[in-house]
């Protein structure tokens, strides 16, 4: 299994590839690392504001600098 580069807690930026047009951007918080069944580890994340979270790959993910330690969900 995969170790993981980011925590529960963590801020990060998701940045989405799309099949058609360009990426879409956005900032998030790691909400609960999920089971990566040997492949790429994969994250729960959760946006301010939102009432739902999404799923997110390790690539698709970067480190927040201004905001980068631990908070409450």
């Amino acid at each position: 299994m995969s170790e993981y580069l980011y925590a529960r807690g963590q801020h990060v930026t998701l940045t989405a590839k799309r099949f058609v047009g360009p990426a879409w951007t956005g900032a998030f918080v790691v909400a609960k690392l999920l089971p990566s069944g040997g492949e790429e580890p994969r994250y729960e994340i959760r946006s301010t504001g939102e009432t739902f979270s999404r799923a997110a790959w390790e690539s698709e993910l970067s480190a927040r600098l201004e905001a980068s330690g631990p908070t409450d969900l």
